[in-house]
């Protein structure tokens, strides 16, 4: 058998031609291969070093928190001088503010401010709930009287108002970073790069660990710094944990992939119950007319 150029084929052989044209999408593959493997080790170079950041914030605002958290109750009965009940209610009531600011950080994060702006404010906040706490917990006029055998004078209007203004001010802080310092790490990866994909799985792995390492360290060492040490040294050790986060954390913002806000679900939600209220309203004015 012969082909169009008179070169005679046996059974099982193949055309020169048909080798050729098979080579080079062979040579075509190996190029988009390798250039595949050379474009690989790049976008793993490429990645910002903003998650690091992030993660270290995590742990630092971790111990901040918690290292005021913990032993709230036994600061309010041992230095302000308040009964095991008020305490407790008082640091339930304060405690479930916490978990409710996240709604409001979210919702400014999401609809107005964006992630990086809210966590910037939320850390102005926090800094200075905590430094009020410190020195609430530092200034002698700001505390009541140590106990004189069984006589305990109790903390005053005013300096229960100081050292709760400071909570509340913290409270309403780490509303704001609770809400959109996860969001705001997940959106330095690239969703569209396979390996950033993985590293982005990692990160909130790694975002959990380093919040309970924080709630771990707080309730060790700086609980038994309160307890054995200092109050004051105590919180102090806080507030220098927060402000170590907050320095390093607006340092990295070259690094840092920033994101539009695009709308809350909780906006949408407050705009039907708008259009609810609304609705009523004209059903009883209809009501009102048609019975007059």
């Amino acid at each position: 058998m012969e082909n169009d150029d008179g070169v005679s084929l046996e059974s099982g052989e193949r055309s020169p031609l048909l080798d050729k044209s098979q080579s080079s999408r062979h040579f075509e593959d190996n190029d988009s291969e390798e250039i595949d493997q050379r474009s690989e080790p790049q976008s793993v170079t490429s990645i910002s070093k903003a998650p690091p950041i992030i993660l270290a914030f995590s742990f630092l605002e971790g111990i901040a928190f918690n290292g005021i958290g913990i032993n709230l109750v036994l600061y309010l009965g041992s230095v302000l001088h308040w009964p095991i009940s008020s305490s407790a209610a008082n640091v339930s009531f304060w405690g479930g503010t916490t978990y409710f600011t996240p709604l409001l950080g979210g919702l400014l994060a999401d609809t107005y401010l964006g992630n990086y702006r809210t966590i910037v404010i939320s850390i102005i906040l926090y800094l200075l709930g905590l430094v009020i706490v410190t020195l609430s917990a530092t200034i002698p006029s700001l505390t009541p009287p140590s106990c004189d055998g069984n006589s305990c004078q109790p903390a005053t209007a005013f300096q229960t108002f100081v050292f709760f203004s400071g909570l509340y001010v913290i409270a309403f802080g780490t509303g704001g970073t609770r809400a959109a310092l996860l969001p705001f790490g997940a959106d330095q990866f690239n969703e569209e790069k396979p390996i950033e994909m993985r590293k982005k799985v990692s990160f909130f792995s790694y975002f959990y660990v380093c919040s309970m390492l924080g709630v771990l360290f707080s309730g060790t060492f700086i609980v038994w710094i309160q307890q054995n040490v200092s109050w004051a040294i105590g919180f102090g050790i806080s507030t220098f944990c927060m402000v170590i986060a907050s320095g390093g954390f607006l340092l990295g913002t070259s690094t840092y992939k920033l994101t539009m806000p695009t709308g809350s679900p909780l906006k949408s939600l407050l705009q039907v119950l708008q259009v609810i209220v609304a609705t009523v309203r004209k059903m009883h004015v209809v009501n009102s007319l048609m019975c007059s």
